[in-house]
């Protein structure tokens, strides 16, 4: 149930870091893992049949902090 009191919202916003995009793409992953953009990209596609994704559909930063155990705190902090 979401709060209607606009000071609890504004706690809650904070809980979570906010980047400007939800989307995770290779070369981001390339710089979390220090592994080769190849290796990146193989990373990506077996994320992505992981979780079921259609070729036109993009892969978000939960799905691959939860799929390689990397808290999304550290990948925030890392992207920024």
């Amino acid at each position: 149930m979401e709060s209607k009191d606009p000071i609890k919202k504004l706690s809650l916003a904070k809980e979570t870091p906010r980047l400007s995009r939800v989307v995770i793409y290779p070369k981001d992953i390339q710089l979390l893992t220090g592994k080769s953009y190849r290796h990146a990209l193989y990373l990506n596609q077996e994320i992505r049949a992981y979780f079921k994704k259609k070729s036109h559909q993009l892969l978000t930063i939960y799905e691959f902090s939860e799929y390689t155990g990397i808290g999304i705190e550290i990948i925030f902090s890392h992207l920024k």
